[in-house]
């Protein structure tokens, strides 16, 4: 499994705290790397009966170790502390050191601090990567009111060491977002082996493109047939409910690839949209 990241302005070590984009959702096993599918969410768990399919995690390591895992799903946050990343599994709950905590629409904070219970187990190890994989489950208490039950939980490629990268400052991403400039401080591309992953950050917001590796020059539908486009506002992601991207060239040799794109996301229209990325 191979990954670059292409980052115009910060160091690897800063990449880490950022957006972490992830698109292949898969069955692993402690001895292998390869994914065997391919899907578009990176975290996926039932909360009740209800689905919870998000995008992008973000992983934070600690100083002293720990670290945390945060992702987000129509405005619910799932957030899971781990004290190491060296065992094979961690019992969530009383005075464990590991927990996770589950936060409703209306900002209610479930834990498994306290009366809470619940695993998660390391699933997979990819060394050369600097990622893990994984599986959860926990029920969560907001003490005095109600529980939630947190199950079928699978992460994917959350970042734990430092990934090889490549600073490259050729890579350009421009866009409007509604009448407001979008001029990214950091660019990155993610090739997961079947989609090319392109995005532009500043601050809290990401527009995030997601295209087949193997996309030749055309004019394509950005929401359908395996493209995709994504906005992020601080733990707010929203996917593009109509779009269209032109890609102007493509040399698969070089890894390079230019275009240009527009979506709406709800009311938000993305317009003027320009790339040039070497992944």
């Amino acid at each position: 499994m191979t990954k670059t990241v292409q980052n115009t302005t910060h160091k690897t070590s800063e990449i880490m705290k950022r957006f972490i984009l992830l698109f292949a959702l898969a069955l692993v096993t402690l001895t292998s790397c390869e994914n065997v599918q391919d899907n578009q969410t990176s975290v996926q768990a039932t909360v009740d009966n209800t689905a919870f399919n998000a995008l992008y995690a973000t992983s934070d390591i600690n100083e002293d170790g720990s670290i945390d895992i945060q992702t987000s799903s129509d405005s619910r946050v799932i957030t899971i502390h781990l004290g190491n990343t060296t065992a094979d599994r961690f019992q969530l709950g009383g005075t464990s050191g590991h927990y996770a905590t589950f936060t409703d629409v209306h900002g209610n904070v479930y834990s498994t601090e306290g009366d809470g219970n619940g695993f998660v187990e390391i699933t997979d190890r990819c060394v050369p990567c600097g990622t893990i994989n994984g599986r959860f489950y926990f029920t969560a208490v907001l003490p005095g009111i109600d529980t939630v039950e947190v199950s079928n939980g699978m992460f994917v490629d959350i970042a734990i060491g430092t990934p090889e990268s490549e600073v490259d400052t050729r890579n350009k991403f421009e866009a409007q977002i509604d009448t407001a400039s979008f001029n990214p401080v950091t660019v990155n591309t993610i090739n997961t082996g079947n989609f090319l992953l392109i995005e532009g950050q500043k601050g809290s917001t990401s527009l995030i493109i997601r295209l087949p590796i193997t996309v030749q020059q055309g004019d394509y539908n950005l929401v359908a047939g395996g493209f995709n486009a994504t906005m992020v506002e601080g733990l707010i992601t929203q996917d593009a409910n109509s779009g269209s991207i032109t890609i102007t060239s493509h040399n698969s040799d070089l890894k390079t690839m230019t275009g240009t794109f527009n979506f709406q996301v709800g009311s938000t229209e993305i317009s003027q949209g320009v790339f040039d990325v070497k992944y």
